[in-house]
């Protein structure tokens, strides 16, 4: 039998989900309306032709960037150290992340570090899929002299 306690212990908890539910949705929906002011600009390369042990350049109407790997191929469950270039005066990376492109395989948080005047590194590494090889995309948001920019590179991973 349920006593008063009990009711009122089950109707908190119903509220603080609710409540948790509710903030969810808002921020996710905040999150995308906020994505729709990006800019987003892709490698210019195919995917076959950058293979980022030359740096990949994207061209922005911001400026030119440039990406490029220490080893190649990219292998899964390998560290992956990334170099991020560029030319405008005034950039900063806001935030990155690498998704699976074939296929939903979460999404891998990158950080990069600031090097010195125009260059940012960093070190990851994505997991194995079942297939032999599998597309991933980097995609880079930043800001450049106040304009907010996302930047896609696309790549290959060997298992």
């Amino acid at each position: 039998m349920l006593t008063k306690s009990r009711v009122v212990q089950l109707l908190v908890m119903l509220i603080v989900l609710a409540s948790l539910f509710t903030w969810r949705t808002i921020t996710i929906e905040t999150k995308q309306q906020n994505n729709i002011d990006l800019t987003s600009v892709e490698s210019s390369p195919g995917l076959l032709e950058c293979d980022y042990l030359v740096p990949c350049e994207v061209l922005s109407s911001q400026g030119r960037f440039w990406l490029s790997v220490d080893k190649s191929p990219i292998k899964a469950e390998q560290w992956i150290n990334f170099k991020f270039e560029g030319d405008p005066q005034e950039w900063r990376v806001i935030d990155a992340k690498i998704v699976g492109k074939e296929m939903f395989m979460g999404r891998i948080p990158v950080t990069f570090m600031k090097k010195a005047k125009g260059i940012f590194s960093a070190k990851t590494m994505v997991g194995a899929c079942t297939t032999p090889t599998m597309i991933w995309q980097l995609q880079i948001n930043l800001v450049v002299d106040g304009v907010k920019e996302q930047l896609l590179f696309d790549f290959m991973v060997k298992k």
